[in-house]
């Protein structure tokens, strides 16, 4: 029988982090020794440690400190933050590896450790598997001398950064944030720093792991509906909302419609490019065209790249890019070593604002002359390869580029196809001139890919 193409589902160890549910999946005992692993593969001598609010972040992150400290590293015990905030201790701190204890997302039951060393280097897949099969081959770091632990919150130092590097005065901005539940809540003082300045108004802004209002994935539009109606309420000028561990953030304008995460990406990039002209911007090949096109016309220099936020990550250090966007909600900056920069893509979109003059809606309205599909998945029954095939066959005159699943391009129209890092799906993205001819296109796509 042909593979799926979706073997590596099957492991805690991932494309990008490590992940399971808790306690059948990821344990405790697995976990320790990750920590003793990341020792003995990184030659960590100190790493920081911080973790969400989900039940069992607090017994993993115990387990992880054990198994770093009996292998002789010192920890920082960061206690609550976002992953944001655990890139940027790695990055401008002594450490060596920063480990976070989140599932991100996804529900409540799961939970993992996203990992980075050095300044905030992202681990990729070939790594995870290496930490994989020193801990299955039980060949982990011991040590006789146990590293110490001290507990030390970057929380101010963090909100310090932004509030230093940000201003919005002479003009009021009203802002609505919705953290859904979750640890982004932790940035809703890193906006009302800017007060009086910067009205903020928040909804489900108290921790419940169990997220009881929405799922905490804020690129799904259904999951703004809440924060469009309460931007309309308070009239506002941004909805702002985090995922679970509060590495993305989605947006909805004044009239509290969902903003696309390309379309975003494409604003944020040309404010960014007035602070650093001529600079690269890497975006994935999802994304819709108004972004490269609006970047070029910014002076600035456009760069499709594959999705994942450790392959966009390790694309934009290779390049010295300032930015980088992923359609998932992932916005990534040089300035804070080049991972996701929690708030700082709300405040370069408010900046904009503030200058501007202009509403969110007639900022993307001005940009967008395309329509795109949002991103379709379907689970398929056939292999990835036959599927690739028969798309080849129905669709001769494309140029097809390989660089992460097909993006099959057309003069005025294209589609991208690849399968999920974290489910056993085949996603698509089409854009294409009007909207008639998206939809002819997508069925055409469709009924090859569910055949």
């Amino acid at each position: 029988m042909n593979k799926s193409g979706f073997e590596h589902l099957e492991s805690i160890y991932r494309n990008y982090d490590i992940r399971g549910k808790y306690p059948e999946q990821i344990t405790p005992d697995e976990v320790k020794k990750i920590g003793s692993a990341i020792v003995m593969h990184f030659k960590c001598k100190k790493a920081a440690v911080g973790r969400d609010i989900r039940p069992s972040s607090p017994v993993l992150q115990a387990a992880l400190i054990e198994g770093l400290t009996e292998a002789g590293c010192d920890v920082v015990d960061l206690g609550e933050v976002t992953t944001p905030m655990t890139y940027f201790v790695c990055g401008t701190t002594d450490v060596d590896a920063t480990i976070m204890v989140t599932a991100s997302h996804m529900p409540s039951e799961y939970n993992g450790l996203k990992i980075a060393v050095e300044d905030g280097k992202p681990v990729d897949a070939a790594t995870l598997k290496v930490l994989e099969k020193i801990v299955g081959e039980h060949v982990y770091a011991q040590s006789e001398t146990f590293g110490v632990v001290k507990t030390e919150s970057p929380l101010e130092r963090w909100r310090e950064k932004f509030l230093q590097a940000h201003s919005f005065e002479n003009k009021k901005l009203r802002i609505v944030i919705d953290p859904a539940n979750m640890i982004g809540g932790l940035e809703i003082d890193t906006f009302k720093q800017f007060e009086p300045w910067l009205e903020v108004f928040t909804i489900y802004d108290e921790f419940d792991h169990t997220t009881p209002n929405h799922e905490a994935n804020p690129i799904k539009p259904e999951t703004l509906v809440d924060l469009g109606k309460a931007v309309i309420q308070y009239k506002a000028d941004l909805g702002i909302a985090f995922d679970g561990d509060a590495d993305r953030v989605g947006f909805v304008d004044e009239k509290g419609v969902f903003v696309p995460a390309d379309l975003a990406g494409a604003l944020i990039a040309k404010q960014l490019l007035q602070k650093k002209p001529g600079a690269t911007i890497v975006y994935d090949l999802r994304s819709s065209n108004a972004l490269p096109e609006l970047v070029a016309k910014a002076s600035g220099t456009p760069v499709e790249w594959k999705v994942g936020h450790t392959n966009m990550r390790t694309k934009m250090r290779e390049l010295e890019a300032e930015m980088g966007i992923e359609l998932a909600g992932h916005y990534f900056f040089k300035d804070t070593s080049y991972s996701e920069g929690g708030p700082l893509p709300a405040l370069l979109l408010l900046e904009m604002l503030h200058e501007s003059d202009k509403t969110l809606s007639t900022l993307v309205q001005s940009i967008n002359p395309y329509h795109h599909s949002g991103e379709i998945n379907s689970t398929i029954t056939k292999s990835i390869d036959a599927i690739y095939n028969e798309l080849k066959v129905a669709f001769p005159t494309a140029q097809i580029s390989e660089l992460d699943g097909l993006k099959f391009v057309f003069t005025d129209w294209w589609f991208s196809v690849r399968p999920s890092a974290n489910d056993p799906v085949l996603r698509l993205n089409l854009e294409a001139a009007t909207f008639k001819q998206m939809e002819d296109r997508l069925d055409e796509v469709l009924s090859v890919i569910r055949s």
